[in-house]
């Protein structure tokens, strides 16, 4: 029942968009354009407002942060990243998992505030806002064609986001309220999150492990188990490491938890040699997604499963290149950092002796 009414919502939310696309291009068949640039101008109309609402978005998450208690890290809108470092603002580009449209991250001053919920309802809260702002123009206005365009789009929007499913802030939000105490595993996250943007040469993935009880449900603490299971590949320590994300994986109803574990099972079914093993977690749709992402240690994974597996020395040294590239400005901890890069001159070594 809760995956119908999960794709019933979402169904609704992208028919809520089509409709705000269609708003915008008959507020411009209004106007007396002709049908090219009536096309054109709705099109573009829509989108651009699509992309502000998504900023301002993540600007509500970033000001209701702000009045409780979180320090600004990263501000982010598609493969564009703000990051503020030592009170400047740094702009780079970053690789962006599907789906992620725009990013805030923030770090909290004081762990024992618990107003976690506020700062992820900040969203939510403007698309609330902007609707009642879009309604109000259309009644001083009486063009609500222009109106609808806004109103939909923040409607489309906030019902998706809202949905208690996946990385949603509605999926955050109630699994705080159902697990207050799980807003340890968020600040250790959050941490963690922040770390790899500030300075991540300076702490190494073992730093932001904790311990986790295995009765404890919910995203975050599944992120932290993740974590862990990651830790226990860099240690070289793959027994424990297929046992703590097959565990995830048996108990998670998160589809990102899910995919993770996927991920990482096919990077120790990889090193355990398992062609067979590592070509069915490869064809799951969420891990290509992951293995497309131009980052170093996704990329060298993505080699060593085309060499291993596909046998495609070519896709391999595309993948290589990329993982060398990435090297020094992909997200990685310290000790993430050496284990991909000697993971990487293991696998050129191999590739010299034509192993």
């Amino acid at each position: 029942m809760k995956k119908i009414v999960t794709y019933l919502i979402q169904t609704v939310s992208v028919l809520v968009m089509m409709l705000a696309f269609a708003c915008g291009t008959i507020a411009f068949a209004e106007l007396g354009y002709s049908a090219v640039l009536v096309f054109t101008f709705g099109y573009a109309f829509a989108l651009l407002s699509m992309y502000l609402i998504l900023i301002l978005h993540e600007l509500g998450h970033a000001f209701c942060g702000y009045l409780t208690g979180y320090r600004l890290v990263a501000f982010g809108l598609g493969n564009f990243l703000l990051t503020k470092k030592s009170g400047r603002l740094h702009l780079s580009r970053t690789a962006v998992i599907k789906n992620v449209g725009a990013q805030y991250i923030g770090l909290k001053e004081n762990e024992s505030d618990q107003r976690t919920i506020l700062m992820l309802s900040g969203g939510l809260i403007v698309h609330l806002c902007l609707i009642l702002l879009a309604t109000l123009f259309g009644f001083l206005t009486t063009n609500w064609y222009f109106a609808g365009t806004w109103i939909c789009l923040n409607l489309s929007l906030l019902l998706f986001n809202a949905l208690p499913v996946g990385i949603t802030d509605g999926a955050k939000i109630w699994e705080l309220l159902q697990h207050p105490e799980n807003t340890k595993y968020a600040y250790l996250m959050l941490r963690h999150s922040a770390q790899t943007l500030l300075a991540p040469q300076e702490y190494d993935l073992k730093d932001f492990i904790m311990s986790v009880d295995e009765d404890v449900r919910g995203s975050f603490a599944e992120s932290v188990r993740t974590l862990q299971g990651l830790v226990f590949i860099l240690d070289d320590n793959i027994e424990l490491a297929k046992q703590q994300f097959q565990s995830v994986l048996e108990k998670t109803d998160n589809p990102m938890s899910k995919t993770i574990s996927q991920l990482y099972l096919l990077q120790v079914a990889l090193m355990e040699g398992d062609n067979k093993k590592a070509e069915e977690y490869a064809s799951i749709r969420g891990v290509k997604s992951f293995l497309s992402l131009k980052t170093a240690d996704m990329q060298v994974i993505q080699a060593w499963y085309q060499f291993k597996v596909k046998k495609d020395v070519v896709q391999t040294h595309k993948a290589m290149k990329i993982a060398r590239q990435k090297m020094n400005s992909s997200r990685m901890l310290r000790d993430e950092k050496s284990y991909y890069q000697n993971w990487l001159a293991e696998l050129e070594k191999e590739l010299t002796e034509g192993v």
